[in-house]
């Protein structure tokens, strides 16, 4: 449901590894879009935009002569604080601006022309992240290597819809199945990967590059064929915030228990997995549905909700994950502590934020020191610059004091990013299922 004609023509394709754009300038400043039910809508005057050189710099291009002012924002060097940079404008009335070298990665970014956001007219790749539409550039690299499309057997993605009683509404899910799926018969392991704050089921694979990550992580034999089931994390929503409205039917008048008025019923939700979307996942797909193939992870808002419903269902998940986990944002567990002394290089949210240890040790009776013998994994990931570094010791803290084993994965200079999720994911994902040693 767009509402935007800029963003309808401009959004394509992000799922497309980009080197570098190859569109030819249009000698017209707006040329009819020939055909078909666009035929006589104007386009946008095109030029090259954005251009990779062999150094890594990328010159980002916008025809506009009659603009007074443009600014390129985009999400280097890190996701939280866009840089903005100055564009300038030749006397053919087409502005320019050069940034890096940028590392490679895929970033994202927009024009702002007199005060008004839009996207690249001459780039036809872009994201959506909750609200938000920006378009995108991969810059090729080792550190980007796993987000380029291949020549690789590729997975299936598929929008599903299924039934969540408890959350009284039918809603839609993402669900990779891994290459050769439809044409075999064997049963495979399920991944349930949550998003953040903000996002929906949409979000992993738009702005995770999931489906890149797992094609070229099974095809170079660092992780096991398996589905991945990626669902709406936001309790209200049917679907994702461009497709449909959130349910009516969802909306008491008072929140339902445990629903965050923000982040649209975040144990709702979690309380609503293992309840009626992994019944449904296996009852539609050729899983091996025990717990030993089963794994759960999410970022964020997505990280506590895996925990609650993995540490109420024990029984249910063997993997467990959390990436930048967003403690704070569980209902009534949020604490205020001081702002760190290194505050000035940290990104993200909840700076201030912690959690009430006694209140989150009630809502996750079963996170104690039996999951040892239980887990196969009990994951945490973080970047060391993340806003969220207290909350982060803290839960550390509570997990040694506990007595509970726990794979650590910290990287400096990672904020509250995707690219961080993305460098989780794939470090993650190949730990999963694995035969033993």
């Amino acid at each position: 449901m767009k509402t935007h004609l800029l963003l309808a023509l401009a959004f394509a394709s992000a799922s497309v590894f980009l080197h570098a754009q190859q569109s030819q300038p249009v000698t017209a400043e707006h040329a009819a879009i020939p055909g078909g039910d666009n035929a006589g809508l104007p386009r946008p005057a095109t030029t090259r935009s954005p251009e990779i050189l062999p150094d890594r710099r990328v010159i980002f291009r916008l025809v506009a002569p009659d603009a007074h002012e443009v600014f390129l924002y985009g999400n280097w060097p890190n996701g939280v604080e866009n840089s903005k940079t100055v564009m300038t404008k030749d006397e053919k009335g087409v502005w320019s601006a050069t940034v890096g070298p940028l590392k490679p990665e895929y970033w994202a970014y927009v024009f702002s022309v007199d005060g008004v956001q839009l996207l690249d007219p001459s780039n036809p790749h872009a994201l959506r992240d909750g609200r938000r539409y920006m378009s995108t550039v991969v810059v090729p690299g080792p550190e980007s290597n796993l987000y380029a499309v291949k020549d690789i057997p590729h997975g299936t993605l598929s929008l599903v819809w299924y039934k969540s009683p408890s959350l009284e509404i039918t809603r839609r899910a993402l669900v990779y199945t891994p290459p050769g799926y439809e044409a075999g018969k064997d049963r495979y392991p399920v991944f349930y990967l949550l998003h953040g704050g903000g996002g929906d089921e949409t979000a992993w694979d738009e702005n995770g590059r999931a489906s890149e990550i797992f094609d070229n992580l099974i095809a170079s034999g660092k992780a096991q064929p398996m589905i991945v089931v990626m669902s709406n994390g936001n309790a209200t929503q049917i679907a994702s915030q461009d497709y449909a409205d959130d349910a009516p039917a969802a909306q008491p008048q008072q929140p339902a228990p445990g629903a965050s008025a923000t982040l649209g019923g975040s144990t709702v939700f979690a309380k609503s997995i293992p309840a009626d979307l992994v019944p449904f996942i296996d009852a539609r797909y050729r899983t091996k549905a025990d717990r030993d193939n089963r794994a759960i992870a999410g970022l964020s808002m997505g990280g506590g909700q895996t925990y609650y419903a993995a540490f109420n269902n024990i029984d249910k998940f063997a993997y467990v994950g959390s990436f930048s986990g967003g403690w704070p944002t569980l209902p009534g567990v949020r604490t205020d502590v001081p702002v760190p002394a290194n505050a000035a290089v940290l990104r993200g949210p909840d700076l201030n934020h912690s959690f009430d240890r006694a209140k989150f040790e009630a809502m996750m009776p079963q996170l104690n020191a039996s999951v040892n013998e239980k887990l196969k994994l009990l994951y945490v990931a973080a970047g060391l610059n993340d806003a969220l570094m207290t909350a982060h010791t803290d839960f550390k803290n509570m997990l040694n004091e506990k007595g509970i084993h726990y794979v650590l994965m910290e990287k400096p200079m990672y904020v509250h990013e995707w690219p961080f999720w993305r460098v989780a994911l794939s470090d993650f994902m190949p730990r999963l299922f694995q035969p033993a040693k």
